[in-house]
């Protein structure tokens, strides 16, 4: 994983006894075991997605404040944070830490020793699996294709924009050097032109939105990445004042009043990762979990955000799409 500061280039009680024991004297009662979340996000940011958590594990039979405790942490997009809050996590001794995306679960696996880690991402690209069926170690999770949704992105993106544009592909800092490259072989054989920008902080977006107007770009890519999610806004309204067709990684984007988005769910990710902290408690090992895919990719476009463009959709995209906003 190559980290980058802003640069630019062209994851049982048995029924029916009615016999009830009392407790012995001075014997505890069983505590709650504890569930760890690090988000990379903000608290306020990421409501839809701790609930949908919740929901994971409630619907797996584990309840907050009955049989378990969750501990969040949130870095608020600050990569530099991460080790800190992962080191208080693992303090506590949860049975499970659930860390999406690779930057989290390297502050996790550097935190602890023995500790399961759920995460997102390519789990093969970033070395935290061996295998898909087998991962082999502590750490399993949700692969939500980053890598071939990226590319397949452009290729939506590049049906709204004239023959031979040039796009900027907008990367987080730590992402993989094989994403971009991937991207930028999938838009040589398209017949565009792309250039890199690598950013997290509203600064360094707002600065690749500069170097956009000066490359004349004609569309945006927006590649998966947590932190330029939790920026989703901030994009938005940079892309909208540009007069910049975008797409974005999580379909809930377009909803916000993205142009279009391609992906999965984001709540829905995170459900299926409380569905694996569930697992774990009752005795699940990493190592044999085989990590899981998306159910359900989405191709949602908002008209309402193409008309502020003065952009026309083509009807064979429109045919295409899981929701068109009008």
């Amino acid at each position: 994983m190559k980290r980058r500061s802003f640069v630019l280039a062209t994851g049982a009680s048995t029924l029916g006894v009615a016999l009830v024991v009392p407790q012995a004297r001075g014997q505890a009662a069983k505590e709650p075991r504890r569930v760890a979340l690090l988000s990379v996000l903000t608290e306020a940011t990421s409501v839809i997605q701790v609930q949908a958590f919740r929901d994971g594990l409630r619907e797996h039979g584990h309840v907050e404040g009955r049989d378990i405790v969750i501990d969040i942490r949130y870095s608020g997009g600050l990569a530099q944070e991460l080790p800190r809050l992962a080191a208080e996590l693992a303090a506590l001794k949860p049975t499970v830490i659930v860390a999406p995306g690779a930057p989290a679960a390297d502050a996790v696996l550097a935190a602890t020793v023995a500790t399961p880690v759920v995460t997102t991402g390519d789990l093969i690209a970033t070395g935290h699996a061996a295998t898909l069926r087998r991962p082999g170690g502590r750490v399993t999770g949700v692969s939500f294709l980053p890598i071939p949704l990226n590319a397949k992105r452009l290729e939506q993106l590049a049906q709204v924009l004239p023959k031979g544009s040039a796009v900027l592909n907008l990367a987080d800092p730590l992402a993989l050097d094989v994403a971009m490259q991937v991207v930028e072989d999938a838009g040589r054989s398209l017949g565009l032109v792309t250039h890199a920008a690598y950013a997290r902080t509203p600064a360094e977006i707002e600065a690749a939105f500069v170097a956009a107007r000066r490359l004349r770009v004609a569309g945006v890519n927006v590649l998966s990445s947590q932190p330029l999610q939790h920026e989703r806004a901030l994009i938005i309204q940079l892309a909208a004042n540009a007069k910049l067709p975008a797409i974005y990684q999580w379909p809930e984007t377009a909803r916000d009043g993205g142009l279009m988005a391609y992906g999965p769910s984001l709540a829905g990710m995170y459900r299926q990762l409380g569905g694996y902290a569930s697992r774990i408690l009752n005795g699940a090992r990493p190592a044999d979990l085989p990590v899981e895919q998306p159910t359900k990719v989405e191709l949602v476009i908002n008209l309402k955000t193409a008309k502020a463009l003065g952009l026309t959709i083509p009807q064979s995209l429109l045919a295409r799409a899981d929701e068109v906003i009008q």
